[in-house]
Parts: C-alpha cells; structure tokens; sequence
C-alpha cells in the first residue's frame, strides 16, 4: 500500500495547487475590475471632452452671428474640424450612437451657421432668433428646423453623459 508520507505529500500538493488557482482566479477578477473601471473613468472623461467642445463650438458660433468678418468665419470652421478631431480620438470610448449624436449636433451647428450666414449676406435681419436660445418651432424654415434638431440633440447628449457620470449607465 501507499505509505502515509506518500498521501500525506499529495494532499498536500492538491490543496497547493487549489489555493494557487483560486488566487490566480482572484487576481483576474480584481485586474478586469480594475480595467473596467479605468475604461469607464477614460469614457467619462471622453464624454465630458466631448461635451464641453460640442458647447464651446456651438457657443463660438452663436456669439459671432453678429459678425462679417471672415477671419470669424474661418475660426468657426477650424473649431469644427476641431471637435471632428476629437471624436474620431476618443471614439473608442464612445457609443456608435453618442457618436453620431455628436456628429450630428457638430453637422447642425454648421448648418445654421452657413445659413445665418447667407441671410446675414443677404442683409435679412433674422438672426436673431440663432443668438438667443429661444426654442423655434421646427417648421418654420430649414435652419429652424436644424436648429430643432440640435436641441433634441442636446437634450440626448446631455442625458446620456449625465447618466455616465451618476454611473447609471456605462
């Protein structure tokens, strides 16, 4: 028969390898953890960029509506490539559908920006309505209607990386 040292060396070898594997198995969980959790600080620090360019850019473009200058002009256009930039650097972590929410609001901005422009060249005084942050009603012509746009765009931008923050959704 096996002699006591035998089994006893063994056991001891199975209850060896049995706490190396749990430990192993513990120290992955605690390193994906610890992944997930650098992911999501990465994604809500992407989301609060992104954020805060889509606001400056759409800031930047009301307050020089009151302007001719092409130099202003051309500074709106480089912000715009700006924030393109950005999503296309922090894409990663963000959603397929904040991604395009962001492109669209990016697109609107310039939108009404051509548009008000055109007028403002035409010497239509109706800019106005683009310098304040009245609501307008959506039909009541085509930059209105982006401008509508951009709020419901706002509106889900703002909530979804509001929910990030408050860690309601990843």
């Amino acid at each position: 028969m096996v002699s006591d040292t035998v089994v006893v060396g063994v056991l001891t070898f199975m209850g060896t390898g049995l706490a190396t594997g749990a430990g192993l198995w513990q120290w992955q969980r605690a390193q994906a953890r610890e992944a997930r959790a650098n992911f999501r600080a990465q994604r809500v620090e992407a989301l609060r960029e992104v954020w805060e360019a889509l606001s400056e850019l759409e800031a930047a473009q009301r307050t020089s509506m009151r302007h001719r200058d092409p130099a202003i002009a051309t500074d709106a256009h480089s912000r715009l490539t700006q924030v393109n930039l950005l999503l296309l650097r922090r894409s990663p972590f963000l959603r397929p559908d904040e991604q395009e929410w962001a492109q669209a609001f990016a697109q609107h901005v310039a939108e009404i920006d051509t548009l008000v422009r055109a007028g403002l060249q035409d010497s239509t005084p109706d800019d106005d309505w683009w310098a304040t942050t009245r609501p307008i009603p959506p039909s009541s012509h085509v930059a209105a209607r982006a401008a509508h746009e951009l709020g419901l765009l706002r509106t889900k931008l703002g909530g979804r990386y509001a929910a990030v923050v408050r860690g309601d959704g990843d």
